[in-house]
């Protein structure tokens, strides 16, 4: 399998999700990850979730899968010189903390940009690391909340509503791993690292990118439009017979009358309020209306093979259960447990390489690599022996 990153080494001083689930995509790249840990405890996802395995939890080792643990507290003097010796044989620093927060150890980039010229910088934050905001904490929850997300997601009859899922962790993860690569190609031909960053602000505003444009033409807010879109309609949720169907009868121009001969409703196609999908947006009650008194007549299944027929995009709202058990998702290899580990399945990186899926290994036991990892970056033995000492390790 080709493995890009192959022989480099990222210093990871993440934690949570955000940070984690990017060095963890460094690693399914080929790189060696030392996921440095505070002692005691180390990562605190260790001991949060709501599984606990002897790694921790299946939260930690979900985003922790293929890493080397390095036990070392920076903030003191043997700490701080092992983590020179990381840095001096490393090649990307990868960190979530707070803007700023690290230069009282000269961690900022800046200061590491000195010692270690030829490092990647890559800094994951909530606002960014910029602006009135910059030093704020925040995990995905918050910045949903404050980036608009919430004010677009749920109903009226419910409120606000936060994304199930933590998306703006994974897509901030996601986003510094490009900027991170782009950075080791510039390398590949200066010698010279740089700084990268990204945030969960950002990657939130890039996920808004098809409201903002409407929002800055008229400054006029997207209400809650629950599973429904604000720019397409019919474009939702929809309920049937005997449940409901997703259905995106207005993801071009020719799918809206394909959708109203399936309904045997082409009448719909001359109406005034349904003419083309302006007309359809602002009457978008009234369309749900129609559409679900035709839906109720049959299942969802049986509207599903005739939408499928017709050509018009249509699915089911399938709890995560039946996705994991599902063969598309056993055809494309993505849950796998990690070899030679009792470990359970986890879902793997969402890419191929080479026409393989990378296949991370188990997260490892906290502190279990810390004395090789410093032994070979050569850090002197009393050292290594106090650090190991310090974190309750051999």
């Amino acid at each position: 399998m080709a493995t890009p990153l192959a022989g480099t080494k990222v210093v990871d001083l993440t934690r949570f999700v955000a940070g984690s689930y990017a060095t963890m995509l460094l690693a399914a790249l080929g790189a060696e990850v030392l996921k440095i840990e505070v002692p005691p405890g180390g990562d605190s996802y260790r001991g949060q979730g709501a599984v606990k395995t002897e790694t921790g939890s299946t939260l930690f080792e979900s985003l922790n899968r293929a890493k080397r643990s390095v036990v070392l507290d920076f903030r003191e003097p043997d700490g701080s010189q092992a983590l020179e010796a990381l840095l001096a044989g490393g090649d990307f620093l990868v960190h979530n903390a707070r803007p700023g927060s690290l230069a009282r150890h000269g961690l900022d980039f800046a200061a590491v940009h000195e010692r270690h010229p030829h490092l990647v910088y890559a800094a994951i934050s909530a606002f960014g690391d910029v602006g009135p905001d910059a030093t704020r904490g925040g995990f995905d929850l918050i910045v949903q909340a404050a980036s608009g997300l919430m004010a677009v997601t749920g109903s009226p009859e419910s409120g606000p509503v936060k994304v199930g899922a933590p998306v703006l962790d994974v897509g901030a993860g996601l986003a510094v791993v490009i900027a991170i690569l782009a950075a080791h190609s510039q390398r590949a031909s200066t010698g010279i690292g740089g700084e990268v960053s990204s945030s969960l602000l950002e990657f939130a505003l890039a996920g808004l990118t098809t409201l903002t444009p409407d929002v800055v033409a008229t400054g006029v807010a997207p209400p809650l439009l629950g599973t429904h879109s604000p720019t397409f309609a019919p474009y939702g949720a929809f309920a049937a017979g005997d449940g409901y169907l997703v259905l995106a009868g207005a993801g071009s121009d020719r799918l809206w009358p394909l959708l109203c001969e399936v309904l045997e409703r082409a009448d719909l196609v001359d109406d005034p309020r349904f003419v083309d999908n302006a007309t359809r947006v602002a009457h978008r009650d009234e369309l749900t209306a129609e559409i679900e008194a035709v839906l109720a007549r049959r299942d969802v299944a049986d509207w599903l093979v005739q939408l499928d027929a017709a050509g018009v995009p249509a699915g089911t709202v399938r709890s995560l259960p039946d996705l994991l058990a599902s063969e598309q998702v056993a055809a494309l290899g993505q849950l796998r447990a990690p070899d030679g580990s009792a470990q359970g399945p986890h879902v793997e990186v969402p890419f191929r390489l080479g026409g393989n899926r990378p296949h991370l290994g188990p997260a490892p036991a906290l502190g279990a690599d810390t004395r090789a990892v410093l032994t070979d970056a050569g850090v002197d033995t009393a050292v290594v022996d106090r650090i190991c000492a310090a974190g309750g390790l051999r």
